[in-house]
């Protein structure tokens, strides 16, 4: 897999009332796997059948897109908002397309669950997301799910960012400071629950200086995690996410239900350890290529575990899963 430089990209527009609209190129780009697989939260699939290569439209920053899965990468649709300069390289970055996919199958080719996922589910790669939302979106996943999570984060988005398009869904996510001086009570009014006496502390932190999630990508992985750590209702697993999905720490590896499972079934791990055991065995194997193999390894179990309750699901599972 060599991927092509997306920095070639230009945008363009063939008329002045139409948004600008460029393809991000790759060898290979799974869309949806990458945008609404449960790295992030405001990413929603729009027109054709399941059966098809779908169009997803979410926000990037001060920009709403519909990025479309297309042959040798994905074709990007300015919808509304900002278009800030070189945009076209700000969507690759998001994506994580300039990551080499074949220094992990090379790798680990030959392992029993990441290689068939990778052969299986090719192209799904790692976002490089806003830290601040991201580490909100992370402490709603707080014993939740996928659509419950969408829910909150949406919620937050709406009432408190910036509208920056006409859809439903065209907004910002506000500034640490917003989210801190809107109060606990609020985000609790909009169903976030227990979650949003988490999340008030932490956007106090964020927005006064006292924690810089930026600076956080420049900061060793056991540091960067402890940091995070020390936030009320943020133990390792989030901290993992946010540092994989957010803070360029290659080697993060977050452990949920589905992890736990594959790495029982794959790799015999004893069911008596702990999360942060289980972590430190897959940081051990996988390395700096942890985080991408955690996100394989988290789909192909999800899927598998999806196509168990029946339906068109089924066609998504590996056939070395079904049993």
């Amino acid at each position: 897999m060599t991927l092509a430089q997306p920095g070639k990209s230009q945008l363009s527009s063939t008329n002045a009332n139409q948004p600008p609209a460029f393809t991000i190129e790759a060898d290979v780009l799974d869309v949806g796997a990458t945008v609404d697989g449960g790295q992030s939260f405001r990413w929603w699939r729009v027109g054709g059948p399941k059966s098809e290569l779908a169009s997803y439209e979410g926000v990037i920053g001060k920009t709403a897109v519909r990025i479309t899965e297309v042959t040798g990468g994905a074709q990007v649709e300015v919808r509304a908002g900002e278009v800030p300069e070189a945009f076209p390289e700000v969507v690759a970055d998001y994506l994580g397309i300039h990551a080499d996919l074949t220094q992990l199958f090379t790798a680990f080719g030959d392992d029993p669950c990441i290689g068939p996922a990778m052969t299986g589910y090719p192209g799904l790669r790692l976002l490089r997301q806003d830290p601040w939302e991201c580490l909100v979106s992370f402490i709603c996943s707080s014993t939740s799910n996928i659509p419950r999570i969408k829910l909150n984060v949406g919620a937050v988005a709406r009432e408190l960012g910036q509208r920056i398009g006409p859809g439903e869904r065209d907004f910002a996510f506000p500034a640490p400071g917003v989210v801190a001086g809107a109060g606990e009570q609020f985000l609790r009014d909009l169903g976030l629950g227990f979650r949003a006496k988490f999340i008030i502390p932490a956007a106090e932190k964020v927005a006064s200086g006292q924690l810089d999630l930026f600076a956080l990508r420049a900061t060793p992985y056991y540091e960067a995690r402890a940091k995070l750590v020390t936030l009320n209702g943020v133990g390792e697993k989030i901290a993992d996410c946010v540092l994989a999905f957010s803070m360029d720490k290659p080697e993060a590896f977050p452990i949920d239900r589905h992890i736990r499972r594959a790495l029982e079934r794959w790799y015999g791990l004893p069911e008596n350890i702990n999360n942060s055991q289980a972590s430190d065995f897959a940081r051990e194997r996988f390395g700096q290529h942890g985080a991408l193999a955690q996100q394989y390894m988290f789909h192909r179990e999800r899927l598998s575990q999806r196509a168990k309750r029946g339906g068109a699901q089924v066609e998504s599972e590996l056939p070395q899963d079904r049993n």
